[in-house]
């Protein structure tokens, strides 16, 4: 089919760079806009770059700050500058909410000034350029919005299955979170982040994520990169992943009872819709 065909590959491996990139939901890189994604640094780094999910794609309404490893969003930056211009169209949506002036926080729609953090993701997926064309990162044929990842992913899997290896799993968008909180983990445990911020400093970059790589603790650090409110369910929730070969420890100088709040939060990360 044309909606998944030759055409689009290079918009999924882009996405799904992203996504194991920054661990965001599938809800928040669904309705992410092309004009959010921060800009590739002139050199290669090992220190992650920052990205910013806006409030009103993050679960809870709750603006975090994540990360991207430079390959991952020179790929994200490659994709924007080929694949998806050759996607651009002239679709427009029902009602359209036209964007002129558009930069990284904002732009005119239908005339009024914006930031992109006060628009819900219903009003993103009317957002069009003056020519027409969705304002999303990820574009289907004609410029038409791409959402539907929970099927293209279920396809992938399947055609993986038929291929390739007949017991690969079916994955939903949202495992690639769990993968991301699991690598991450990995490497901040085994000072993977922390040297590349030394690196960072003896050269010269003394950016305020450098140092926080430098003197925060991994639990820390991975519960920000996730969005959770606590530390104690950044714990439980990796206790759901299996976690014991990389942090064992950790987990066993909890005590004690834990908030049903906390396991209330970790449960619905399972939950989320695919």
């Amino acid at each position: 089919m044309r909606r998944f065909g030759a055409g689009s590959r290079g918009r999924n491996a882009a996405m799904g760079r992203l996504v194991l990139g920054t661990g965001m939901r599938s809800r928040e890189f669904t309705h992410l806009l092309v004009h959010e994604v921060p800009p590739l640094p002139a050199e290669p780094t090992e220190v992650p770059i920052l990205w910013a999910v806006p409030e009103l794609g993050a679960k809870g309404r709750k603006f975090r700050m994540t990360w991207i490893d430079y390959a991952s969003l020179a790929a994200v930056r490659a994709y924007i500058a080929l694949d998806r211009e050759m996607a651009r169209g002239s679709w427009m949506p029902r009602k359209p909410l036209v964007v002129e002036e558009a930069d990284f926080c904002g732009g005119r729609v239908n005339g009024w000034r914006m930031t992109w953090s006060s628009l819900a993701p219903a009003e993103r997926l009317r957002l069009v350029d003056p020519q027409g064309g969705s304002l999303l990162l990820a574009l289907s044929y004609g410029g038409r919005p791409f959402v539907d990842w929970g099927t293209l992913f279920r396809r992938t899997a399947r055609r993986i299955r038929e291929v390739f290896e007949p017991r690969f799993p079916d994955v939903a968008p949202h495992r690639c979170r769990h993968s991301f909180a699991m690598a991450t983990l990995e490497r901040l445990v085994e000072g993977h982040y922390r040297a590349s911020a030394q690196m960072a400093a003896a050269t010269g970059d003394a950016s305020g994520l450098a140092l926080y790589l430098l003197k925060s603790d991994p639990l820390l650090i991975l519960r920000d990169l996730l969005g959770h409110s606590s530390v104690t369910t950044t714990e439980v929730y990796l206790k759901r992943l299996d976690v014991h070969r990389i942090y064992r420890a950790a987990w066993e100088k909890t005590h004690g009872q834990v908030d049903p709040a906390v396991l209330a939060e970790a449960d619905g990360a399972f939950e989320e819709a695919v």
